[in-house]
């Protein structure tokens, strides 16, 4: 890698023709080192950028003391770039670059906004400068088309969210809508008292059984990376009914998941409603029994909530038909 510095080197100039010079001046880093004198540049690797977000990056050079089979190398300079992604800039800290001894650090600012994502390769116009008789003498310009590329990814995204209703009743369905920015393709919703607790959906449906005022946080991710919001105290759950809906050990559902029918046990039952994940009734039905059975065979396969009714309360559970 060493022998290719010129290639790996000239990465941090290679935003624009004709830099200018820093001002202010960049500052090299004091830490980059260069062993067995081949030339250096720190990093190697520069970080990734985003499109739409500012970027500001110093590289630091030491140039190499010989270059293709070149005599001693007095100086480089950079003449051209091209193949780069609009929208940012570079600017150096010296038109010509000193091969000395000691080795002398040069640097380069990167910096601007870059306008579109995506994968730019660089190709690089070098003059070197030999030493003939203590003088530099330029050679012919060299072009490299170099392996590396400049990345610029999709802008990153930040999660944003909102309710169809933030105040509702006991077992009223709430639709929950994405508004992030910046493309997410996944999503990770925690429901604070719903039912159903978690979802990956991008648009879920989700009740509430109880009273009570609950937090909800979305958290989104993409290849540029990922954002969380929680808005807290965003959903207030009221219970208008005057129905108590704590009646797990008295209500049966099965089987769970269920492929043709489910049995619902309960002493009471006064109505059963069954709704999908969107809040709408598939199925509602009046009863004076105490065991129903209800085919589910022409059900699509997914969640649905079933509501029983007594006369002493209601409950919602949830129920997979697969």
């Amino acid at each position: 890698m060493k022998n290719l510095f010129l290639l790996f080197s000239f990465l941090g100039f290679a935003l624009v023709t004709n830099a200018q010079i820093c001002n202010p001046p960049c500052t090299p880093d004091p830490t980059c080192v260069d062993v067995l004198n081949p030339g250096e540049v720190c990093p190697e690797v520069l970080p990734v950028g985003y499109e739409g977000v500012y970027y500001d990056e110093t590289v630091t050079v030491i140039p190499p003391s010989s270059y293709m089979g070149l005599p001693v190398i007095h100086s480089i300079k950079i003449t051209n770039v091209s193949g780069l992604p609009q929208g940012m800039t570079w600017c150096k800290s010296q038109d010509i670059f000193l091969v000395t001894n000691p080795a002398t650090r040069y640097c380069c600012q990167l910096y601007g906004t870059p306008e579109q994502a995506g994968e730019y390769p660089l190709t690089l116009t070098i003059v070197p400068y030999v030493n003939v008789f203590g003088q530099p003498v330029a050679q012919n310009p060299v072009t490299d088309d170099t392996s590396l590329v400049v990345i610029i990814l999709p802008p990153p995204p930040v999660a944003d969210f909102s309710a169809a209703a933030t105040a509702v009743q006991i077992n009223e369905p709430v639709q929950f809508q994405d508004l992030s920015s910046g493309n997410p393709s996944a999503w990770e919703w925690t429901f604070e008292g719903g039912t159903p607790e978690t979802s990956i959906e991008q648009n879920p449906t989700v009740i509430y059984i109880a009273a009570g005022t609950y937090d909800v946080t979305l958290t989104v991710h993409s290849e540029s990376g990922s954002s969380t919001l929680t808005k807290e105290d965003y959903i207030v759950v009221s219970d208008l009914s005057g129905i108590n809906n704590t009646l797990p050990e008295n209500v049966k559902i099965y089987p769970n998941p269920a492929s043709s029918q489910i049995t619902i046990e309960a002493a009471n039952i006064k109505e059963i409603k069954i709704t999908d994940m969107l809040g709408k009734i598939v199925f509602s039905s009046k009863s004076d029994q105490d065991k129903h059975v209800i085919d589910v065979s022409n059900f699509n396969k997914a969640t649905y909530f079933i509501t029983v009714i007594t006369s002493s309360g209601e409950i919602t559970k949830s129920i997979t038909i697969k």
